[in-house]
């Protein structure tokens, strides 16, 4: 398997656009709260930091062979790595960030050809190291968002976008929660930069399909740019404030019952 270039040039522009947003963070900004709910800026920065970390040994274990773990403390050892960036001085948030960075882009040039296809593991998924490119370019993206420093979805690349719409849409049925409603409904989401729609079926079972003719019948109906569907969908948009919506409204809690990250 041939290594993702276009991937790996993308995860390197999207994390020197979010070294260039904290180069002149002070320590003020990085001990206040961030966009994501009981997380400070410094906690975000810190999580960026031990998951670059985390990517760069599943990338080490490939090449020798091995299926490295993303965290392979489990679950405590990713919530002590936030843990530690409460307190931490901005300069030492942004040096760590950008040592870990460097290091993971170096693991991925370092990495044979035939190691791409080589499986590595987090606490809840499994995927290739073609696979690990892509998570790392959306962590970077969705958590440059959550610092709350001017980079909003809107200047999420077209590219993300339209990938992320995909991946997040074909997942969906397995993040179903004990929140979604005893009763049917059948809703058509719209991504009208993209002349992209999907109708998604809610009940015992959920499906969604792709719906690019747009004309079945539905209950309700959410329209909005990619980035502002994608933004919803990933819980970064709760309110919906990018979005219109139509029909039954009840289509606007689809976040809350199929929650993403």
């Amino acid at each position: 398997m041939e290594p993702p270039i276009t991937d790996i040039a993308a995860v390197r522009r999207a994390t020197r656009r979010v070294l260039q947003t904290v180069d002149d963070l002070t320590d003020e900004q990085a001990a206040a709260p961030s966009l994501l709910p009981g997380w400070s800026r410094a906690e975000v920065l810190a999580h960026l930091a031990r998951n670059a970390d985390g990517g760069r040994g599943i990338a080490e274990a490939a090449a020798r062979g091995e299926i490295g773990l993303q965290y392979p403390g489990g679950a405590e050892q990713r919530a002590a790595g936030i843990a530690a960036g409460r307190g931490a001085r901005a300069s030492a948030l942004v040096a760590d960030l950008r040592r870990s960075c460097d290091d993971l882009l170096e693991s991925w040039l370092e990495l044979p050809d035939d190691a791409w296809d080589r499986i590595g593991k987090s606490t809840t998924a499994r995927r290739t190291q073609v696979g690990w490119v892509w998570s790392r370019w959306r962590e970077v993206e969705v958590h440059h968002v959550d610092l709350g420093l001017g980079y909003s979805p809107a200047e999420w690349p077209v590219a993300f976008v339209a990938r992320g719409l995909d991946q997040a849409l074909r997942e969906l049925p397995d993040r179903a929660t004990r929140r979604v409603p005893a009763g049917d409904g059948t809703y058509r989401l719209e991504a009208s930069d993209h002349d992209r729609a999907w109708v998604v079926r809610v009940g015992a079972v959920t499906t969604v399909d792709s719906d690019d003719s747009a004309v079945a019948p539905v209950d309700g109906v959410v329209t909005g740019w990619g980035c502002d569907l994608l933004a919803w969908l990933y819980g970064r948009d709760p309110t919906a404030a990018g979005l219109t919506a139509g029909g039954d409204l009840s289509a606007l809690r689809l976040p809350e019952w199929f929650p993403y990250l």
